[in-house]
């Protein structure tokens, strides 16, 4: 079978450089790609947004970065395809996604057109929750969760999706499953090395920001995937039934150092949801990455649980070459985090962070403002716990919006008000009701941080100019010069308008 593999264009909502625009990269769809041919099929790829980033097309209250679809019909990746398989990146992209499959399926009417779930980012969705809005785009299916388990099942049923029962993953337009969906998971599975060869690395590479601290060159890993945890602001819970599933540390190593042989980089994002699960799992990669002189430099960039970093394994991280570790506190309220399904140890938290510091391991922690459980007093709670964080050696803080995510418990719940049904579902929700006492929140909390970082000397100033001159050490200081290149961008596109 001819498979043509869409990773769909990033929005930027308007005036927001805090919840929206992080460039993900498309791991699971790079998997899939390496995947398929050992099973026979012929794979093209797609990536809009890495294919040109420097592409914006005004979408209202945002802009989708990237190349349009409608340049890409003639292709023969569109024209020869039997299949297209549309990666469900982020929540963010879903009406890029629809408008693409819509397009398939007007120029191609004869393939086929399946949605590929993205079950490990917290900004992706249950595409099991919106799937009448793929339908009525002219989807054939949707894939939830991953597709390599039982790619020979889904691969029949995508030959003749009117006619075939699908597979209990997948959830057909034609044909009911005859149960509930069933995402396949295997704790300890192999995966093959994700085949970025037929990727637009060089994309992602011309930006001046990333996901993690931006590097001139360097590669996303997934060590582990799923989280146990049931945070019900999180989408996981539902896309991962709670499950943290690692592979084997020697396979994570063997990745790294192929992946930094074949592509000359030494810097590694780790994207797990929660890397640290089991305590000892890094510390069995660091010891592998050190024995065998890998001379590479990893960051934990989507958060761990603080709790699963040992203290005592701080210095191993940071020989093996760990130079970045965000940690999640949420809120500084244990009556909040209670609601919210996921204890903290603040006490631990603190001296992760001193720790840290003192190996040279920058550190980022991840708060929320507007859960359902939050009032004036447990905001207060989260200003003072920051606080204490920033006296320990806190690098960097990022501040997000509570969100009602499809799939996650507090969008099932309809806990959150949105006036306005159609805002873009990010970490800046617009739409919520509340959005202006929110985003007061969310900058004291950000004018919190750099008040205390003032009074720590030169720190604040050091990463300044880190910033200015892009080499950055936290995501934070990528955020300039994302500013100034996105802002290049909009004057660059007015300017065409204008000719």
């Amino acid at each position: 079978m001819r498979v043509t593999l869409i990773s769909p264009r990033i929005a930027v909502q308007k005036g927001d450089f805090l919840g929206s625009g992080v460039p993900y990269w498309p791991v699971e769809l790079a998997v899939l790609a390496a995947y398929l041919p050992s099973r026979g099929d012929d794979v093209s790829v797609i990536d809009l947004f890495g294919s040109d980033p420097r592409r914006l097309v005004d979408r209202g209250d945002y802009y989708l970065q990237g190349t349009p679809p409608e340049e890409l019909l003639r292709t023969p990746a569109v024209t020869e395809a039997d299949a297209f398989i549309l990666y469900a990146i982020s929540y963010m992209s879903h009406e890029d996604l629809l408008g693409i499959a819509a397009l398939l399926k007007r120029v191609r009417p004869g393939a086929s057109v399946a949605i590929l779930e993205n079950s490990q980012a917290v900004t992706a969705y249950s595409i099991e929750r919106l799937s009448e809005s793929f339908f009525s785009a002219g989807v054939d299916g949707l894939i939830c969760g991953e597709a390599c388990f039982n790619w020979d099942e889904i691969r029949t049923w995508l030959e003749s999706p009117r006619k075939r029962r699908p597979p209990d993953n997948v959830i057909s337009r034609w044909r009911p499953a005859g149960g509930p969906v069933r995402r396949r998971m295997e704790r300890l599975a192999s995966y093959p090395i994700p085949a970025w060869e037929k990727f637009p690395v060089r994309g992602y590479w011309s930006l001046p920001y990333s996901h993690g601290p931006k590097t001139g060159t360097y590669l996303p890993i997934l060590a582990s995937r799923g989280c146990p945890y049931p945070c019900d602001f999180c989408v996981v819970p539902e896309t991962n039934d709670r499950r943290w599933r690692e592979r084997r540390p020697v396979e994570v190593v063997d990745e790294i150092i192929s992946l930094r042989d074949r592509f000359g980089v030494r810097h590694f994002q780790v994207e797990d949801l929660n890397p640290t699960v089991r305590s000892a799992y890094w510390a069995e990669i660091s010891r592998l990455l050190l024995e065998r002189s890998a001379k590479i430099y990893f960051y934990f960039v989507s958060g761990t649980k603080a709790e699963t970093v040992p203290l005592d394994q701080v210095p191993l991280l940071a020989r093996a070459g760990c130079r970045y570790i965000s940690i999640s506190p949420e809120s500084g309220s244990r009556e909040v985090m209670k609601q919210i399904g996921k204890p903290f140890d603040y006490d631990h938290g603190l001296k992760l962070v001193r720790a840290c510091r003192e190996q040279g391991i920058r550190t980022q922690a991840c708060f929320l403002v507007g859960h359902p459980a939050e009032t004036p007093e447990t905001h207060e709670e989260s200003r003072r716990y920051l606080q204490e964080m920033v006296r320990s050696g806190l690098d960097e803080v990022a501040v997000f919006i509570v969100a009602p995510f499809a799939g996650s418990d507090l969008h099932t719940e309809s806990a959150i008000a949105l006036s306005d049904d159609d805002a873009l579902p990010s970490f800046s929700p617009r739409g919520r009701d509340d959005f202006s006492v929110l985003q007061r929140r969310r900058r004291e909390l950000i004018r919190v941080f750099f008040l205390e970082k003032l009074k720590k000397g030169l720190d604040l100033w050091l990463q300044g100019l880190r910033a200015i001159l892009g080499r950055p050490q936290t995501k934070m200081e990528n955020l300039p010069r994302r500013m100034l290149f996105i802002t290049s961008l909009i004057r660059r596109r007015r300017r065409s308008e204008r000719a």
